[in-house]
């Protein structure tokens, strides 16, 4: 039998279509630039590229520099931003493999610079590249296994945060990784992977949850609904830590920061 589809809903199926397509190669063209430029510039590091699929993406590895390892950190990047963001990531990716701690900074699928005024076709367009960060973090965790590293901890910042807690929430990720730490994260809405709070309910692995008191509204405001979602999901791993004077990027707190974040992995990623 055959059915036919109103021409209405076949444009706008092919008007979707088309813009996903549109800004999944204006996104990959952004990543490209970003990795241009960063490739030759890297003084701790080395650039690698890393396959997926049949496509790879750029990320900046760093090998522990203690005697013996603890393990490693992926390191996950907001909005627009690269593997080498002045702002939380590069203090992070740099610092914490002198606590013994490797650590594999990654690109992560971007957003388009501008922003549909439409905030369904907005938050499905989010959903989608949160989504395809998937393949990328379970290509990181293969390249850092490669290099004989297991014990292994998710790092992101503001919406790679979202992309960290999605991934946290698969019934393989467990398997896969020992914890968590996500830095201001952000929440919009009830539905996964969007609401952060709907993510963490779902989630048993250890789980760092830091932000500042000088926040963007939308972490502050979520600040709460992410708590008591970890308690209603009986995480007893979970710690929320709010710093006091902090803004999203924790401009003039990068020691503070890592001393959180490394005294954390040494207590429950070890």
């Amino acid at each position: 039998m055959f059915f036919s589809i109103p021409v209405y809903f076949f444009t706008l199926f092919t008007l979707l279509l088309n813009f996903s397509l549109s800004a999944q190669a204006a996104n990959e063209e952004s990543e490209q630039r970003w990795a241009d430029q960063l490739r030759d510039n890297i003084v701790i590091g080395e650039p690698v590229d890393i396959p997926y699929g049949n496509k790879k993406f750029f990320a900046i590895y760093t090998e522990h520099t203690t005697p013996k390892p603890k393990g490693a950190v992926i390191i996950m990047h907001g909005t627009g931003a690269h593997p080498d963001w002045s702002d939380i990531i590069h203090p992070l990716r740099t610092e914490l493999p002198d606590k013994g701690w490797a650590s594999l900074a990654i690109q992560l699928p971007l957003m388009p610079v501008e922003k549909d005024e439409d905030i369904s076709k907005e938050n499905e367009l989010k959903k989608q590249v949160i989504e395809a960060s998937v393949p990328r973090i379970n290509a990181a965790i293969q390249f850092l296994e490669a290099n004989e590293y297991t014990n292994i901890t998710l790092i992101a910042h503001s919406f790679g945060s979202l992309m960290a807690l999605n991934y946290c929430q698969s019934d393989a990720a467990s398997a896969l990784i020992r914890s968590a730490i996500v830095i201001g994260t952000p929440s919009s809405g009830k539905i996964i992977p969007l609401s952060s709070p709907a993510m963490i309910q779902k989630i048993k692995l250890p789980l760092l949850d830091l932000y500042g008191s000088e926040d963007l509204l939308s972490v502050l405001k979520s600040a709460k609904a992410r708590k008591n979602a970890a308690i209603k999901a009986g995480n007893n791993n979970y710690r929320q830590v709010e710093t006091i004077g902090a803004n999203h990027f924790y401009n003039g707190l990068n020691d503070e920061l890592l001393i959180y974040v490394s005294g954390w992995l040494n207590k429950n990623s070890l």
